[in-house]
């Protein structure tokens, strides 16, 4: 634990678009609950098999965090309505991530909140963070054209990464999200499905180009996410180095 505290103290923040760039798909361990937070504290998260970190400020409430990361972090407080836990205020919300500007690589806003967070997106992009607009569909994955339509508006909104996360009902779906992955849009996408088939459309998803696949610290959180080392794994066993 005290190695992995010195390298907190002595970490910087690092370009998540650099990291990007990298043309590999980068693994984000996700933090959700108390669990997945003590596994960094502790030192016994799987770091080796991690690119980023993703903190869901809305799950964590009060708990105390650290300073320092040990890898670059995303920071996200949730929109009720997009599975955000405690039912927060768009104020609540918008005080948790222009926080986070100082300690994060970059921040994830739902695009239904670009507009009335648009302060708190200037702000990020004022810092040199990077400014992920998502949307999350638990019932249905979009049309084509909806996707589409979406990442423009994504774009206007001062995007510099754009992510969907759908329900995936058959197969027609995965398909449609791997066109909108593999297509051309005006701001880089990030595609994952969730449901009873996301946990293959993440590695599939992976392998057609999305810069980032989500797997859990500590607990999963909804069906389709796997364990964030045993997902490395994976890609690394089917992607060519």
């Amino acid at each position: 634990m005290c190695q992995l505290m010195a390298r907190m103290k002595k970490g910087q923040i690092k370009s998540l678009q650099g990291l990007i760039s990298s043309g590999r798909p980068l693994i984000v361990g996700t933090i959700h609950e108390k669990t997945g937070l003590r596994s960094i504290l502790r030192g016994t998260a799987p770091l080796r098999a991690l690119d980023l970190i993703e903190v869901r400020l809305d799950c964590l409430g009060a708990v105390a965090l650290p300073e320092k990361w040990p890898l670059p972090v995303i920071a996200t407080a949730r929109h009720p309505q997009e599975g955000g836990r405690g039912n927060l205020s768009r104020s609540k919300r918008a005080g948790l991530l222009e926080d986070a500007v100082v300690w994060s690589s970059a921040i994830d806003v739902e695009l239904r909140s670009s507009r009335p967070l648009a302060p708190v997106i200037a702000h990020a992009h004022q810092h040199g963070r990077t400014v992920i607009l998502s949307h999350h569909d638990f019932k249905a994955t979009p049309t084509l054209t909806v996707l589409r339509g979406l990442a423009a508006r994504a774009s206007d909104g001062g995007a510099d990464l754009f992510k969907v996360a759908a329900h995936l009902r058959d197969r027609n779906d995965l398909l449609r999200l791997i066109e909108f992955q593999a297509g051309g849009s005006p701001v880089p996408v990030v595609t994952m499905g969730m449901g009873n088939a996301g946990r293959f459309s993440r590695v599939v998803l992976g392998g057609f180009g999305a810069p980032l696949c989500y797997g859990w610290l500590g607990k999963p959180q909804v069906p389709g996410q796997w364990p964030a080392a045993e997902l490395r794994g994976l890609l690394d066993n089917v992607l060519p180095t």
